[in-house]
């Protein structure tokens, strides 16, 4: 093997290291009442919920419709996953470090095979619980109804909505299994790879050095891309589609629209800024990297919440009928009075409102009319 596949290799099998201290695996249910959704980590020796009581709650809720409760105890797998992933970051290093292409070949085939054999494993205790039901002891009973969550994606579950993605361990898991796949594939093509890493070395030392501007760009482009998901900004709204997170009403305005992001990257999206000030007055901090409001002036135009001037009382009606709009931070408060009526206010006042009884807050006419509206 090349000094490159070998130091690739290398890397792959380190990154599974990071199984030991990231989930694999994150299971969230939303619904009406949970607004905030409930989860399920799964850990390479455990399973655990998003927050602390979730994983109760879980269990509380598949007792109603007969599930078997989540037990990490009675889950074999468990139990000897963790010597799996070890055997692979052992045995990973060794065959890097003797860099004989013999003994990389078969190495690789049974690592992406338990790659595969995990995959369907899991697949295989989801579909467990999702059709094994007590229906004798279950308080709600759905004939031919079974409540498989997906193994990726997202899917309707009566009332609820499960969402099935790899968590930090998952994609390093992912990102090691392509890095291996890929440098089988080349090994196997030999001197026709397209990666310099797996050619003979003839062949290697002429087309590498050709490769190497190539080989630049792909990197500063793969930096681009990280750097941008570790950033990542709201999104547009779609009027008449999304769906306030905070009121359940659909977006209509999008002038009004506000946007909440996880540390995860998952934005929440608002059809009017005190939903918003409301979702930040009941929501732990740390589930919030940051929030966003649109400016009235400019739509398709985020402002962060904290910097926007917001005028209340202005001439035109908002979406929950508090009459709230965000300028842009700098805009002269005595031109947005005169220009929308009303008065200027600080985001830490709409969130201490929101945090109070509305009729503390507006009066109790304006209460009323806020949650009276319909779009």
């Amino acid at each position: 093997m090349s000094r490159l596949a070998r130091q690739l290799l290398a890397l792959a099998a380190i990154a599974v290291l990071g199984v030991f201290a990231f989930p694999l695996w994150r299971v969230t249910l939303e619904a009406p009442q949970y607004p905030e959704g409930i989860g399920m980590l799964i850990h390479v020796d455990g399973v655990g919920g998003v927050k602390e009581h979730d994983l109760d709650n879980i269990n509380g809720l598949n007792h109603y419709i007969g599930m078997k409760k989540i037990d990490p105890d009675a889950i074999p797998e468990l139990r000897f996953m963790p010597w799996i992933a070890g055997a692979i970051v052992a045995t990973g290093l060794g065959v890097a470090a003797l860099g004989r292409r013999r003994v990389f070949v078969p190495w690789a085939f049974a690592v992406l095979g338990t790659f595969a054999l995990g995959m369907y494993d899991f697949w295989r205790w989801e579909y467990d619980y999702g059709h094994d039901l007590d229906l004798e002891n279950a308080a709600i009973k759905i004939p031919g109804m079974a409540y498989q969550p997906p193994l990726i994606g997202s899917k309707q579950i009566l009332n609820f909505v499960a969402h099935s993605y790899p968590d930090v361990g998952g994609w390093l898991l992912i990102g090691a299994g392509t890095v291996i796949g890929a440098l089988l594939v080349c090994t196997l093509l030999g001197e026709r790879a397209p990666l310099a890493a797996c050619r003979p070395s003839a062949v290697r030392a002429e087309r590498a050095r050709r490769a190497r501007p190539a080989v630049a760009r792909l990197a500063a482009a793969l930096a681009l891309v990280l750097a941008g998901c570790s950033a990542a900004g709201p999104r547009a709204l779609v009027a008449g589609t999304d769906a306030c997170g905070y009121c359940r009403m659909t977006i209509s305005d999008v002038r009004f629209g506000a946007e909440a992001i996880a540390p995860t990257g998952k934005v929440t999206t608002f059809d009017a800024i005190e939903c918003l000030a409301g979702y930040a007055a009941t929501t732990d901090s740390a589930a919030v990297r940051s929030l966003w409001v649109a400016d009235y002036d400019r739509p398709g135009t985020w402002i962060a919440a904290e910097r926007a001037v917001y005028v209340q009382g202005a001439k035109v009606g908002s979406p929950m009928g508090r009459s709230l709009l965000a300028l842009a931070p700098g805009t002269d408060p005595a031109r947005a009075t005169a220009t929308y009526g009303g008065r200027v206010r600080a985001w830490r006042e709409l969130v201490a409102d929101a945090a109070r009884p509305a009729a503390e807050a507006d009066g109790a006419g304006a209460h009323a009319h806020a949650h009276g509206h319909a779009h």
